[in-house]
Order: C-alpha cells, then structure tokens, then sequence
C-alpha cells in the first residue's frame, strides 16, 4: 500500500466492494447458486447522509457471514518517494552505531498512507461496503492488527440498505465524510456499522477450518487466473493476454516472475499454475489469462464496482462460478486505470481472500503482484522506523515493505516476522528450524547457527557440524503479543535483490504474536561484530543482548553465529526455553549498543468488544481425511506457540480434580455429547472422567478422543477417533460418577483434543448461554469449550452442549 494524501486517507475511512463477488468458503468445489438476499429497504442515498443521525436512514439490522479487509499499495510520486525512502535508508546505515534522532533527511518519509478498508460478505458469497466513522475504522485495524479480527472469518451485526438511486453530478474527488462518493448502480446493498464501538463474534465452522485452510493456500499447486478487463468504451491494459501470461508465469521465458518468486523463497512448497485443465483451459485467451469487456465504463464506475462485473463475464465464458469452482486459488484482475471514487493506488488485494486488482500496467511488475499474493495469503505490510518517522512500506528486507516498480525486479523473500508466521501456519520451513525462546534467569543464555532462507534448501548440512541450534528464524517470546523475531537476512538466489540489511542479521518487531496478519516494523541490521539491546527484557528487569559473532558466506549455505544473553550471561546452565514469563512487553534501551534508530511500540491499545454469534447452532461436519493443526485459543493470551518451545521436562504428578461449575445445573440429556478441551501451559493427562447419568440403569459407556477441534475432521466417522473407554456402568441420576478410563488423555500444551462421550441410557448437560466452541469452564490448567450432542452415536449433531462433570488429572511441564 502506497500513498496519496488526505483523499486517500478519507478513501481509507470506506470499504468499498461489488455485488458479483464469489463464494469465499463454503462449497468450495460447488457451483454457487443466486445470493441470499439481505434485509432490505428501499430509499435513495444522499450524499452527506452517511453519518446521520440514528433513525433518518431506514435499514434493518443484519449479521455479515464475514468481514473481509482489504489492503492497498499506493503509486505516485514513485521517482521523488523512492529517492526519499533510499536516502532514508542511506542515513540509517550511516547512524547505525549512534542514538541520534534527528529527523531533518526523514521529512519526505512521512507514510501517508490508506490503511485497510472492509467489506461485508452476505450470505451466497455477494459484498457490500461498510461504512464506519474514523473512531470505528480505528478499532476495526486495531482488532486486525491483534488478532481479533479475522478477515473472513470474523463477522459483525451492520445497519444494511438498498442503494436504489445515486446523483451523476458525484463523485471523483468529491467524497463526502466517509472519503467514499455515491455508490454505482451496481451496488445494491451498502452496510454501516451501528454507533458505538464495534462488536465482533467468529463464524465457528470458519474459525474451526482457518487453520487448514490458511496452510492449504500455502503448500502445493495454485492456481491463478489474470483477468484482463475492457470496458465498454475500449479502455484496456496496455499490454496483451500473452504479455501478461510471461509476465506472470513465464510462459514466453522471462524469468522475473511471481510464479519464479513463490516458489523460490518457498523452496518449491507453493507453486502458482497457469493451467485449468484442458477445458477450461481451450477457452483461455493466453495461458492463465482470460480476455473480458464488461458493459460499463470505467469513467462512470469504481473498480470495486468494475472486477465483480469482469468476474461475472469470466464466468459466462468459463462456464463455471469462480473462483473455487472453476479450481482457481487466486485471482488477479487487470484494468486500464482507476477514475472514479479516489484513485492514487497501484493495485489491493483481499486479505485472506483471493482477489487482487491491478490498474496502468502494474500487474507486469513481479514484486507488485507478489506483494499482493502476500496480501491474498494473510500478510499485512513491512515497515521501517526512521527516527520518529513511521514508514509502512520500507522494510526493503521483505516482499511487503516497499516493492520494486519495475519489470525485471522481483528477487526478494519475507523477513523474519513473515517467516514466522508461515511457519506457524505448518507450511514452508521444518518447525525445527523455527524456535521460540523464552529469554529468563533460567535460560539466560543461547547460541544459534543462523541460516538464510534464500538456501534453506541446503540448512540440513549443518545439523551435525555444529553444537549451535540451527534456524532459519528465531521469536524472541516477550510475554506480550509484541514480539521480536530474529533472522539472517541471505542475498542470495531468490534473495538476491534484496535492498536492505544484506547479509546481516535482522530483528522485526511484529504484533498478534507473530502468529497473524499484523504490521511488521525493521527494528536492527547487525553486520559480524555488532550487537543490539533491549533493557529490562519482560519480567526480567536485565538487559537481553544479541549479538552476531561470526558471519560466514564464503560458501553455500552462508551461516550467521549469534549469541543472545540475558543479563551478562557468559554460558547457560540449561540452554532450553522455558514458558513465557509473563505478560509486559520488554522496553528498549535509550542507548542500545551499535543499535540503529529504535521501533516505537506498534499495537494500538483499542480493543473490540466480542458478542454473542448469531450463527446457527449446528455444526457442518465435512468427511475429510486429514487432521487439522491444532486451533490455538482466540481468548486466552497466555497460551504459549503453536511451534515448539523445547519446553523443559518435568512437571505434577499429584492427581488433581477439576468440578465443571455447571454440575448442579446439568438438566437436559443426550445418548452423545462431543466437546473440546484447550490445555494452557502445561500438559493435561487426564486419567479418570466424573458423568452425570440419566438413570442407574447398567449401560453401555464409551469415551472417544482425538487431537484438535471435532469440527476440523470427519467427527461422525468413529475410525477418525481414539477409543478411551468401553464398558458397561451403572451412572448415578443427578450424581457425578467417576470412571478410569482404560487409556489416558493427554493434551499437550497449548493444544486441543476434543472428547466424545456416549451412553445409551443418556448423559446429563446443561444447555449453553454461549456459542459453539466459546469457553465455559476454566481451571488452572486447562479450558472446556461448548460443544453438541448427538441423538445417538455417531449421529448428526443436534443441539448445543455444556459438558457437566469432573476431570481428574495430571499435569507435567
């Protein structure tokens, strides 16, 4: 995202989207029928009544199926804004080694910039733009940036109405409060958000299938399809459907391509496909690209008004209803320029959706496409911090800080915080070369072997040449979802146009714990001998110190040796992590040593209120034959990494007994009741299980497990779960009854298992007040969430369920 001035801040403060958008989701390999119609009413917009007061505007109140964002890059100046952001990076090298803030050369570095925009998805896979005041945009980035807000996945209730009419005379630079001119005609709904602050809830099915899905869209063969547009008055890009099919993949021998890209700083994990299949592909007009005209013009229309039109005549060719229906992961949308509606963009995507849309000739320029695939595969922006100056786009280390506007640049990979974050998704890097560490007075002292991604493919050799760990990235775990992450910043192979900090070892500071779409901000560049300090690192009150000792490229793989003390500390007595130790985030020295100019802390404090979803209470099981990563908590900060900590052994072996608080309440039964159980710090081994019966007849009791949420596998499929028990037991009525089971269940930190319960003569629970998969119970060590019951076993769900019992259990770590 690149800037203009205040019209493209205002354009900022509207969401803005058309109504032929396809299906996100849901039947992904179906062929989606007409949209589900929202509430409706029908009055004609004015175009200063966005913001009127309650009551003037008629609309009925409607929950969106998901909040989808959206994230710009910004074109013009490019030649005075990339000499500014060049003698900005110049002069950090020069003030590397100095605490000197002055800011004079920084003043052109100033990022105006349009932040994220959103829009509501409604029910059949249609958009409509969401309208929100500058406060309310402020808390929805906000929620994004930490982690509560998921795009597409998460939802909220919208006042929603028809735009039935709209004034010719606007428009253009005309916007009004919302930086947004009168709708098109093609938009048929716009929604606006209730006053007050935002209240945000999940999707359960989506927020249970995130996870997959996001590692889905990361690993193999995807699929992209170019759209290339022309209006209804010839308006078109200015190159061909076979210039844009080498541009994008190569297909006429360029070889600076998105396609070259991806795949080479995934070390051939994710691949982008130009080929459909022979049918579809017979109707192409070049290889993956397809030639459309639309029937309006792009002087009288927005371009999110214009690719939802192009999407419906693409698929009038193709014969089938994009994107997953037609077998297409991604799809990039070409058209000659932006007009109408507040232009000053390059290209956006959807983040953590699949279109993007390009304007001039923007799409042949390969670093401006991947950075916005980066967008498609949920990566928020790369940024720098020049004294006092943010800039959003100039982390030139990293894919999304400032791309290349070129032709014939593309050769740079992702930093460290970026890395992360695709590792935690499983995808790209072997967790083993991915490590967290818990900096304390127990583990004050590492030393790590760093090895570029640029030749990750060779990073195996050093594994029995070296008592260092090995990594490929390290997170310096704060205790806050702030975090510092570590890497050894390779310029080499597909790295090897990299701009900023080559062959040095880089930290990126980056919010939602690394673990989700958040701004990422260049915080050090360390050549061999230099250091960098953070004063009282967390709870420790020390100084943490990294250090690189040796830099080594002479041959391939090039290594960077880096030490990282606490405190002073010479050598560990322990050189394993340990949990997290605590909640404040780590304040940076005034004076850090060799430092460059510091990061101010980036998180905004705004944090949405959750409400209750009022999505239907019936889970939808799809068969699948792989299991899910584990879900970490949406609501429990104190959760440690999905990735390994190499968290030291050892731990409780006293039985303990944990009474869910609803025991008394327990009124309504089910012959099944299927539920999950969230461990924290600790691993959980539960040995016996305390159930509430219907009566005391002796019958037939089976408990079942398996690692991760029952909505993420084939949960009706009784060969997809563990057996924990079988006998026959005589329950008590009303009484909690305890029962060891035959095999124990153990949770590992951090993770997930969802538990089964069934007995033919019935098992007691309470009806829930929350939503499915929302917490409930809550020990010390571990959290149970709402779950269903099922009529018989192995049945379709029914009804939403409090499990009512007793866990006894062990912990260890």
């Amino acid at each position: 995202m690149w800037t203009k001035p205040l019209a493209a801040l205002l354009l900022s403060c509207i969401a803005r989207g058309g109504t032929a958008a396809a299906n996100l989701f849901d039947d992904e390999n179906e062929q989606v029928g007409v949209a589900a119609e929202a509430p409706t009413t029908h009055r004609s917009r004015e175009h200063h009544d966005l913001f009127d007061a309650p009551g003037e505007e008629e609309s009925e109140r409607y929950t969106c199926k998901s909040i989808v964002a959206i994230a710009y890059s910004s074109r013009q100046p490019l030649e005075r804004r990339g000499e500014a952001v060049e003698r900005g990076l110049k002069r950090l090298r020069k003030k590397k080694h100095s605490t000197d803030t002055g800011d004079d050369d920084n003043e052109e570095l100033v990022d105006q910039h349009p932040e994220e925009g959103f829009v509501c998805e409604l029910e059949g896979g249609s958009i409509a733009p969401i309208e929100a005041t500058s406060e309310q945009l402020e808390e929805m980035r906000a929620a994004l940036s930490n982690g509560t807000l998921i795009s597409a996945v998460s939802t909220m209730e919208v006042d929603m109405f028809d735009v039935v009419e709209e004034d010719d005379e606007l428009g253009g630079d005309d916007v009004g409060v919302s930086g947004w001119d009168t709708p098109p005609k093609s938009h048929s709904k716009s929604a606006k958000v209730p006053p007050g602050p935002i209240h945000l809830s999940s999707n359960s099915r989506r927020l249970v299938e995130h996870p997959q899905r996001r590692l889905n869209r990361l690993k193999g063969v995807k699929k992209l399809l170019v759209i290339r547009m022309t209006d209804s008055e010839g308006r078109e890009p200015p190159g061909d459907a076979v210039y844009y099919s080498n541009k994008f993949f190569g297909t006429s021998g360029d070889t600076e391509t998105p396609k070259a890209q991806i795949y080479g700083c995934s070390n051939g994990a994710m691949e982008l496909s130009p080929d459909f299949g022979s049918d579809l592909n017979d109707k192409m007009t070049a290889d993956g690209v397809l030639d459309v005209t639309i029937k309006s013009s792009l002087k009288k229309i927005s371009t999110e008004d214009a690719w939802p039109l192009a999407q419906k005549e693409a698929e009038d060719i193709l014969g089938c209803k994009l994107p997953y229906g037609c077998g297409a992961d991604h799809v990039a949308f070409l058209m000659e320029d932006c007009h109408k509606g507040g232009c000053g963009w390059a290209a956006y995507a959807y983040i953590d959706w699949w279109p993007s849309v390009f304007v001039k000739d923007y799409g042949a320029h390969p670093a401006v496409v991947t950075h916005e695939l980066g967008h498609n595969l949920n990566m928020a922006h790369s940024g720098w911090t020049g004294a006092s100056r943010l800039v959003q786009y100039a982390d030139h280390s990293c894919a999304m800080g400032n791309p290349y506007f070129t032709d014939y640049h593309d050769k740079i990979c992702f930093n460290p915080a970026k890395n992360f974050q695709i590792a935690n998704s499983g995808a790209w890097y072997d967790e083993k070369y991915v490590i967290t560490l818990n900096m304390n007075s127990d583990t004050p002292y590492r030393e790590l072997r760093f090895v570029g991604v640029a030749e990750y493919d060779k990073v195996a050799q050093y594994d029995s040449e070296t008592n260092e760990d090995i990594a490929v990235v390290v997170k310096l775990e704060t205790g806050s979802a702030v975090d510092f992450f570590v890497g050894f910043n390779r310029k080499t192979g597909q790295n090897s146009h990299n701009k900023l900090a080559s062959d040095e070892v880089t930290i990126i500071e980056a919010g939602a714990n690394g673990e989700s779409y958040a701004q990422s901000w260049f915080t050090a560049g360390l050549a061999q001998g230099e250091s960098y300090s953070f004063s009282k690192w967390a709870k420790t009150n020390e100084e943490l110190v990294v250090k690189v000792v040796n830099i080594d490229t002479s041959e391939a793989p090039g290594y960077a040796d880096v030490i990282i003390a606490l405190g002073g500390a010479t050598k560990s007595p322990t050189p394993v992590p340990t949990p997290a130790p605590g909640t404040s985030s780590p304040s940076i020295s005034s004076s850090p040593s060799h430092a460059p100019i510091i990061s101010p802390s980036t998180v905004p404090s705004v944090s949405p209120t959750l409400m209750p979803s009022t999505f239907p209470s019936t889970p939808s099981l799809s068969p699948s034959s792989s299991k899910l990563p584990t879900l970490p908590p949406n609501d429990d900060s104190t959760s440690p990494s999905m990735l390994p900590s190499n968290r030291p052994s050892g731990g409780d072996d006293t039985p303990k007994e944990y009474d869910t608080p609803n025991v008394n309440d327990a009124g309504d039964n089910a012959k099944g009741i299927m539920f999950t159980i969230t461990s924290k710090s600790k691993e959980v081994r539960i040995t016996d299980l305390g159930i509430i019966g219907k009566d005391a007849k002796e019958s037939d009791l089976w408990v079942y497990y398996q690692k991760g949420y029952y909505a993420a596998f084939d949960a009706l499929n009784k060969d997809a779960w563990d057996e924990a028990l079988k006998k026959k037991v005589a329950l008590v009525p009303g009484k909690i009854f305890n029962v060891k089971l035959d095999e124990d269940i153990t949770i590992p930190a951090g993770e997930t298992v969802s538990v089964y319960v069934v007995s033919k003569k019935g098992v007691l629970y309470e009806k829930p007040s929350k939503n499915e998969f929302d917490i409930y119970a809550q020990s010390g060590d571990f959290d149970v969430r709402v779950g269903t019951t099922t009529k018989k076993e192995f049945q379709q769900p029914e009804k939403l369920a409090e499990f009512a019992g007793r866990f006894v259990y062990q912990t260890k770590g």
